[in-house]
């Protein structure tokens, strides 16, 4: 961990008034007039796009408070690690929340700030509004599924309370590879938050589909988690992709149509992104 520790010290060094960034009233208006300015989109689904979406001084510490990869739990697959948020009172059970009790107290600190204050606090709201025709239609989804006595889970059970999840901080290298996809059933929107350094392409980003259809309730609600459009012999053409600018925020409702996805080709890049769900269910579920 001597990289990781060294982080700190540089971190520190960096910033050593960081908490006094960390004013939730302050961040958190600065991100609400962002999303206000924010593009939103119908076609090829529901979505938004907004750039500078935290003040300069508060994506400066998030950027530099990107844990150093020896953090991030080991995976079988050599392009990919990620990290699992547990901010105070939330236990997630996944097995890449591991090593993030152990970060060093200031890293640690400013993505608790952020997961909790500024993603769970005032953009999952914003989404849950922005996105409410979209997220009604997949929640009348989840009734009926578990109505029929397909969906089991004890998180479709109703009330529904949609929240932002603790998400993940997502590493992923040459050769990954993500085919246009749906996500889970019980996620009802998706943010994606772009970290790039200095030298990483634009077009690291996310590729959003046009499909001729949308996947079929009953594939969706069988599956239960991720469904790929190919499989659903559905043809998915690009229609958008979101450039991997810093401090920027793709976010999009999850519907039948929402197919997107993503493929790294540069050699020598760890592409960094932070992903969280409207999700219905708890924080002491899995993501």
């Amino acid at each position: 961990m001597d990289a990781a520790v060294e982080q700190e010290r540089s971190f520190l060094a960096r910033f050593p008034k960081y908490a006094t960034v960390l004013e939730s009233a302050r961040e958190s208006e600065f991100v609400r007039e962002r999303l206000k300015r924010g593009a939103i989109h119908t076609e090829p689904f529901p979505y938004l796009w907004v750039e500078e979406i935290m003040s300069p001084e508060l994506y400066e510490l998030v950027d530099a408070a990107w844990p150093h990869i020896d953090w991030f739990p080991a995976e079988e697959r050599h392009n990919r690690r990620d990290l699992v948020p547990r901010p105070p009172g939330i236990t997630p059970k996944d097995k890449r929340a591991s090593t993030y009790d152990d970060l060093p107290v200031p890293i640690r600190a400013v993505w608790d700030f952020f997961v909790i204050e500024i993603n769970r606090a005032v953009v999952g709201p914003w989404l849950a509004d922005v996105f409410k025709p979209a997220i009604d239609e997949r929640l009348m989804l989840i009734e009926r599924a578990r109505r029929s006595g397909r969906a089991t889970k004890d998180y479709y059970t109703p009330p529904y309370v949609p929240k932002m999840n603790v998400g993940r901080l997502m590493m992923r290298a040459d050769g990954f590879r993500l085919r246009p996809h749906a996500d889970a059933l019980a996620y009802l929107a998706t943010a994606l938050y772009y970290f790039p350094g200095e030298n990483e392409s634009a077009d690291l980003g996310t590729t959003l589909y046009h499909t001729e259809r949308g996947i079929d309730e009953d594939a969706i609600i069988e599956e239960g988690r991720t469904v790929y459009f190919a499989d659903a012999g559905i043809t998915a053409t690009p229609a958008f992709s979101a450039p991997f600018r810093r401090n920027s925020l793709l976010a999009f409702a999850n519907c039948s149509r929402s197919a997107h996805g993503m493929e790294i080709t540069t050699p020598g890049v760890w592409r960094r992104a932070y992903q969280s769900h409207l999700s219905i269910k708890s924080d002491r579920h899995h993501l």
